[in-house]
């Protein structure tokens, strides 16, 4: 009886480290004044931070790609598609982004630690307040952002579940690529 009472209390201990630890992880977060240096695609752009070029993983969407690499190819096959159709969505997404994002731009990065390529994961809010993130998914071009069908551990509940209803209206309004690409973008936002 002994032994069962301190396995509950070991359990609810490690239980509650964990929240703590995962609590701390999706709410660090640093703020910064920042220019516009560069969009490389949808969501990555280069920025200017204190004087030093900083490489964005916009925290939370994923746009179809632009250039080859192994995820093009990935996502090409997935989606039973061309490298054609799937590089016109990804250059329509940059072009979305290039709509919002100029360089010379100041604009307020909000960071979240480190991506798995080593990308400074971040927000970024436009100078008229609206979050950059959040206005690509709600217009169609990017999809929500997923680490092996489940929320990335650097976004919120809150932050996930909003990406996610604004993505589900952009899908259900056919905006942006929802609209001429939606079988291709199912296949993507999956």
């Amino acid at each position: 009886m002994i032994r069962n009472y301190r396995l509950r209390i070991l359990n609810y201990g490690l239980t509650v480290i964990t929240l703590i630890f995962a609590f701390s992880l999706t709410t660090f977060a640093k703020t910064y004044q920042a220019t516009i240096i560069k969009v490389t695609d949808g969501d990555t752009v280069w920025v200017a931070i204190h004087g030093k070029r900083v490489k964005l993983r916009l925290l939370g969407i994923d746009t179809p790609e632009e250039y080859p690499s192994r995820k093009m190819d990935k996502d090409i096959e997935m989606c039973h598609t061309t490298y054609k159709q799937m590089r016109k969505l990804g250059l329509l997404a940059t072009k979305h982004a290039k709509t919002m994002l100029y360089k010379g731009e100041y604009v307020t990065v909000v960071t979240k630690g480190r991506g798995y390529y080593g990308r400074t994961l971040a927000f970024i809010i436009l100078p008229n307040g609206t979050n950059y993130n959040e206005k690509e998914v709600a217009d169609g071009y990017a999809c929500v952002y997923k680490w092996h069908g489940h929320k990335s551990k650097e976004l919120s509940w809150g932050e996930f579940e909003k990406l996610e209803r604004l993505m589900e209206r952009a899908k259900g309004e056919r905006k942006g690529l929802w609209g001429e690409y939606r079988e291709i973008m199912e296949c993507l936002c999956e």
